[in-house]
């Protein structure tokens, strides 16, 4: 998936999460933005020329970004929960939105070298990631209204 694609997927996979949780608090909110921020994190890798969907894409790196995200909001006067929660869910949400694609990968690398993929599009369809856009920015919205208008 490309950034666009992932940023709509965890919007709509966290505006969801939110709203069965009636979690639409300040810190609520933060931790969902910087979720969303870190969902296009682990594709930096294209960026330092290491493999692509190797170190990055495992929920180890997720949970080492997690504790040290989770350290630096506690430095920034956040809970640490907030920037733990934010962004290791933001790394698993990456990884997930991957998982729909062609190409297989280790998400638990390099516990399991087992790679996986459920194969339903591929990564670069434009089409994908531009419906995937709308439809978190759709559903953050509706949901957003619902639970935070006093007409529902």
């Amino acid at each position: 998936m490309h950034r666009e694609g992932h940023i709509g997927f965890s919007l709509m996979v966290v505006s969801v999460i939110m709203s069965i949780l009636n979690a639409w608090d300040f810190n609520s909110l933060i931790t969902a933005v910087i979720s969303l921020g870190f969902s296009t994190f682990p594709d930096v890798d294209l960026r330092l020329g290491i493999s692509h969907r190797k170190w990055t894409h495992s929920v180890f790196f997720g949970l080492f970004a997690g504790l040290a995200f989770g350290w630096v909001a506690e430095m920034l006067g956040l809970c640490f929960e907030v920037g733990f929660i934010g962004a290791f869910g933001g790394i698993l949400l990456h990884i997930l939105g991957d998982l729909l694609t062609y190409k297989p990968f280790a998400p638990f690398y390099p516990i399991s070298k087992r790679k996986i993929a459920l194969g339903l599009f591929r990564s670069d369809n434009v089409i994908v990631n531009k419906l995937m856009l709308i439809l978190g920015i759709l559903t953050f919205s509706i949901l957003y209204i619902h639970f935070n208008s006093e007409c529902f």
